[in-house]
């Protein structure tokens, strides 16, 4: 795109780390602070940057340049991962697998990009006077932000052995065949996402908006936590957190951010979190009560004849005729796994 047409050297990502800070405070004022780097965090300080704002963004992970990724998950979960990939929910069997580095869960996902449906913007605007995500609101920002990431339907070369097989079931059973959508240029096809890709060609924020931002000026600060949104007259005015040293996990510093504007943009599991250790927007005791995902069970087979189900695309088809609550809830959808990651969804 003509305003991204913006040189960034490779492994360039101008990042502030732990090591780099020489004091035992750090007292930063911007006009927007933005807590995660992550989807929401990254495309708010792209945005927020480009039109001229002085904005800082706080990432609790640290910054692992691609040339480090290993293309091994039980590595990666140790370097990119929330809690080394163990965190679940309290009952002990959902695991809850999140990205805790520069680019957030965008950096370790499988690429695969759905719009929210139609049916959930519309019962938010019914249910809950959300009329700013309406469908003729969001569909041009969907549009949008697939343009500049790239997102492509999978293509037949992309499509692994194990989904044609699927495929091949689908169409017995008369079940329609969705095709997936990535946000990858020239996919290498080694079904490694889960680790983080080291071509550069899956492209998170790692690799497309944080870039984007940093080249309109904003700041990023890795190995950065927050812990309390500053408020005044029931307004955010910025933030604070603890700079921990990752080798160590001793905290380095202490960190302030006077900031008018505060973007939360730490997932849907770090974000209430925040605001109930801030004592913030929950005049109706509900946060961190309504928390929905989407369990993964995984179902295996074996043939009679070798399958090698590791090239292609992490994902290439679906099945969505059933997502609606009222028709099941569910989706199903073939997916690439080595052994640690099926480990998590047995």
């Amino acid at each position: 795109m003509k305003n991204h047409a913006i040189k960034v050297e490779k492994q360039g990502l101008k990042v502030t780390q732990a090591a780099d800070i020489k004091s035992s405070q750090l007292h930063l004022k911007a006009d927007a602070v933005v807590v995660g780097s992550g989807a929401g965090g990254a495309i708010a300080a792209y945005e927020l940057a480009k039109a001229g704002k002085k904005v800082v963004v706080l990432e609790a992970g640290p910054y692992i340049t691609s040339d480090k990724f290993p293309e091994m998950l039980a590595v990666a979960m140790g370097t990119l991962y929330q809690d080394h990939g163990g965190q679940t929910n309290s009952a002990g069997d959902i695991s809850v697998l999140q990205g805790a580095c520069v680019g957030g869960s965008t950096v370790v996902n499988a690429a695969l990009c759905f719009r929210t449906p139609d049916y959930y913007l519309k019962k938010w605007a019914k249910e809950f006077g959300l009329t700013n995500l309406t469908p003729a609101v969001m569909t041009p920002i969907f549009e949008k932000v697939e343009r500049n990431l790239h997102i492509k339907t999978v293509g037949p070369q992309e499509t692994s052995p194990g989904a044609l097989l699927i495929g091949q079931g689908m169409d017995k059973l008369g079940y329609p065949q969705g095709k997936a959508r990535r946000n990858i240029k020239d996919c290498a096809m080694t079904g490694f996402c889960f680790s983080g890709c080291t071509t550069d060609r899956k492209q998170s924020m790692l690799v497309t908006y944080l870039p984007w931002a940093v080249a309109h000026g904003a700041v990023i600060h890795s190995d950065t936590r927050v812990t309390e949104v500053l408020s005044k007259e029931g307004k955010a005015v910025g933030v604070k957190g603890e700079i921990i040293d990752p080798a160590t996990r001793i905290k380095k510093a202490d960190i302030q951010v006077d900031a008018p504007l505060v973007v939360l943009a730490a997932g849907p599991i770090q974000t209430p979190l925040l605001l109930l250790k801030s004592g913030l927007a929950n005049s109706s005791g509900q946060v961190g009560k309504n928390f929905a995902c989407h369990p993964s069970m995984s179902v295996t087979a074996e043939f009679p004849h070798e399958v090698r189900d590791f090239h292609g695309a992490t994902h290439s088809l679906y099945m969505d005729q059933n997502t609606l609550p009222e028709k099941g809830g569910y989706i199903l959808l073939n997916a690439i796994q080595e052994p640690v990651e099926a480990s998590f969804l047995a």
